[in-house]
C-alpha cells in the first residue's frame, strides 16, 4: 500500500479495451504480475494471485451433478454462466434461479432469463450473488468480540448469442462485477464469450469459451482514508489527510473446451446418455479435467454423476432432476451434491420454466 496526498491525488479514467481470440492449443497460460507464464513449467504455481474468484463457482444443479462437466452440453438457463452460445437455440422465453449452500453459511444465488430477440439470435441476462454471511471482526485494539461485518460478491450480466448455422452457434457477454467488503468495493467490467458446433461424428459437440476477460482492478472506501501528523510531510498543518492504496488484482481468466454427445444415439427408445469432458486452462491455477454423464428417461426424470479431476477440494458430483412438460409450458427441478477433500458437502438445487 502507498501513502498519497489526496489534494494531489487526482482522478483518472482509463480506457478499457476488450480484444480477445479463442485458440485452441496445449500450452496453457497464466497471467501473473502483469506477465505470461507456461504452466508447462514443473514448479509452476499461481494460486491466489487473482481476486473476484466467486466467478469460478459453479452454477445450477444440473451443472454441479456432472461436476462442471457442461460447457459442451449447455442448453438451458446456466448457459449464461457456462457458455453463452448455449441459449442460441432455447425455445421461447426462459426464466431460472439456482440456490448453493456452501460451508462456513456461504450462499449463492443465481437469477436468469432468456428470450428471443429474432429467429436466429436470443438474449439474456443473469445476476448472481455471493453472500459470506455475518464475518467475526477484529481490530488492533480489539482482537475479539469487535462486532461483525458482511462481505458479498455480485455479477450482472447480458448475453447476446445466435445461430449462425444449423451447427454452429455463438455467443457474447459483458458483465458487472463487484465485490464489497466492510464500507470497500471494487468493480468494473468483464467479458465472456463461446461457441458450440455439432459434428457429423456422433452427433458430438465441441464447445470453446473464454471468461473473466477484464483489466486489473482494486478496492477503495471510506476505511482506506486517515489523517496523520508529520511535520516533516507537512510542516505548516499539523495533520495531513490522506488515503491508502490497495493493490490491483487480476480477474481469473479461465480457457474451457468441451466435448459431448449422446452415448445412445436414438437407438434406445425414449432414453438417452449424455456424456460430456471439459478441459480448461486457469491463469490462477493448473489445468483441471471434469467428467460428467447424465441418464434421461422419456424425457421426464434424469441421473447424473461426474469427477472434477487435479482440483484442491472439489471431486463427485451426483444429481437428479425431474422435467414436467405440457404443450404452451416446460418445468425443470434438479438437486446436486458435491463432495470436497476437506470442507464438507455442497447442496444444490434448481428451477427453471419454459414459456412457450
Amino acid at each position: 500500500m502507498r501513502i498519497v496526498n489526496r489534494r494531489a491525488h487526482g482522478t483518472q479514467v482509463w480506457p478499457l479495451v476488450a480484444l480477445f481470440c479463442l485458440m485452441v492449443g496445449r500450452t496453457a497460460f497464466a497471467q501473473q504480475g502483469g506477465q505470461t507464464q507456461s504452466t508447462a513449467t514443473t514448479n509452476f504455481t499461481n494460486a491466489g494471485s487473482s481476486g473476484s474468484v466467486f466467478t469460478k463457482l459453479w452454477v445450477g444443479a444440473r451443472a454441479a451433478g456432472m461436476a462442471g462437466a457442461y460447457s459442451a452440453m449447455a442448453d438451458d438457463i446456466t448457459a449464461l454462466y457456462w457458455n453463452p452460445a448455449g441459449i442460441a437455440r432455447l425455445p421461447g422465453v426462459n426464466v431460472g434461479a439456482s440456490y448453493t449452500h456452501w460451508f462456513g453459511d456461504v450462499t449463492e444465488n443465481f437469477l436468469g432469463v432468456t428470450l428471443p430477440v429474432s429467429e436466429r439470435y436470443r438474449a439474456g441476462f443473469s445476476l448472481i450473488v455471493v453472500d459470506y454471511g455475518n464475518l467475526s471482526k477484529a481490530t488492533i485494539q480489539q482482537d475479539a468480540n469487535a462486532g461483525t461485518f458482511n462481505a458479498n460478491d455480485l455479477a450482472f450480466t447480458a448475453t447476446i448469442a445466435g445461430s449462425l448455422t444449423d451447427r454452429f452457434s455463438f455467443g457474447a457477454s459483458a458483465k458487472y462485477l463487484r465485490s464489497t467488503i466492510l464500507d470497500m468495493s471494487a468493480d468494473g467490467l468483464a467479458f465472456d464469450a463461446g461457441s458450440q458446433y455439432l459434428t457429423d461424428f456422433y452427433n458430438m459437440r465441441i464447445s470453446m469459451d473464454l471468461s473473466n476477460l477484464g483489466a486489473d482492478r482494486n478496492f477503495s472506501g471510506n476505511s482506506l482514508d486517515f489523517i496523520t501528523s508529520n511535520p516533516s510531510i507537512n510542516a505548516v498543518r499539523d495533520s495531513l489527510q490522506g488515503s491508502l492504496i490497495t493493490g490491483a488484482y487480476p480477474l481469473p481468466l479461465i480457457f474451457r473446451i468441451g466435448l459431448g454427445t449422446d452415448v445412445f444415439q436414438g437407438k434406445v427408445e425414449n432414453q438417452k446418455l449424455n456424456v460430456d469432458f471439459d478441459f480448461s486452462t486457469h491463469s490462477d491455477g493448473p489445468e483441471q479435467y471434469n467428467l460428467g454423464a447424465e441418464y434421461i428417461w422419456n424425457d421426464m426424470a434424469a441421473f447424473r454423476a461426474g469427477y472434477a479431476f487435479n482440483q484442491d477440494q472439489l471431486g463427485l458430483g451426483v444429481g437428479a432432476g425431474f422435467h414436467f412438460k405440457t404443450e404452451d409450458f416446460s418445468g425443470v427441478i434438479d438437486y446436486a451434491y458435491n463432495t470436497t477433500k476437506s470442507l464438507g458437502g455442497i447442496h444444490r438445487i434448481s428451477i427453471s420454466a419454459t414459456f412457450q
